[in-house]
């Protein structure tokens, strides 16, 4: 019977061959796949108007030009420190105008045509404190290139407490630009749902019920 192993392992030869091939171009095609879905999931996906931030972090590069490419962090001056050309202030620009302002730059001695390449690796992350009588107090975080409002920061903080205990009335509490701490007394039964805009940094108190 051992005799005839190799007849048969050379009959079924060219169909050992073509499964071997098979099985080895399967386990490429998954490879690259998961290679390509991890790269894809590495960057966050943000439009051409999103407004760069301090402390936003960019992958940065000259398409064919791999000595160019580094991932940044937005200074707190609003400041990327870049290959060639130093220290550029891109802070308060959407990503297509300091695209377009860094190809200048580039282009001012350095390269002919340079295809700039600005992708974002991760947001600044944007957050509102919620406190006092709502069902989950505690931080609330802003989605991503989205506005956040008043109504939407108490809805995402599990809303008023259902006991009746919780004022409708709520204070808002900011620190404008020049440093000062300003407080807003809001009756939220008299605004709309776009109204109060929130900024990164504020602060919602939701007090008891006076009766």
């Amino acid at each position: 019977m051992y005799w005839r192993l190799p007849q048969i392992i050379m009959k079924h030869a060219s169909k050992i061959f073509l499964t071997l091939i098979f099985v080895s171009m399967t386990c490429s095609l998954n490879s690259a796949q998961i290679s390509s879905q991890l790269e894809s999931d590495t960057y966050v996906k943000a439009s051409e108007n999103y407004i760069v931030s301090p402390l936003d972090v960019l992958h940065f590069r000259i398409i064919g030009e791999p000595e160019t490419e580094t991932e940044v962090r937005v200074a707190s001056d609003g400041s990327v420190t870049l290959p060639y050309i130093g220290t550029v202030e891109i802070v308060g620009m959407s990503v297509a105008q300091a695209r377009n302002v860094l190809y200048g730059k580039y282009k001012d001695g350095y390269y002919v045509d340079p295809q700039i390449d600005i992708v974002l690796v991760s947001y600044k992350q944007r957050r509102v404190n919620v406190t006092g009588m709502v069902n989950r107090p505690g931080f609330v975080i802003f989605p991503p290139e989205e506005k956040m409002t008043l109504l939407g920061a108490i809805a995402l903080a599990g809303d008023w407490r259902s006991d009746r205990m919780a004022s409708k009335t709520v204070k808002l509490i900011r620190n404008d630009e020049d440093g000062k701490t300003k407080t807003y007394e809001i009756d939220t039964t008299k605004i709309n749902p776009d109204d109060w805009q929130l900024q990164d940094g504020d602060m919602i108190n939701v007090p008891e019920r006076m009766f």
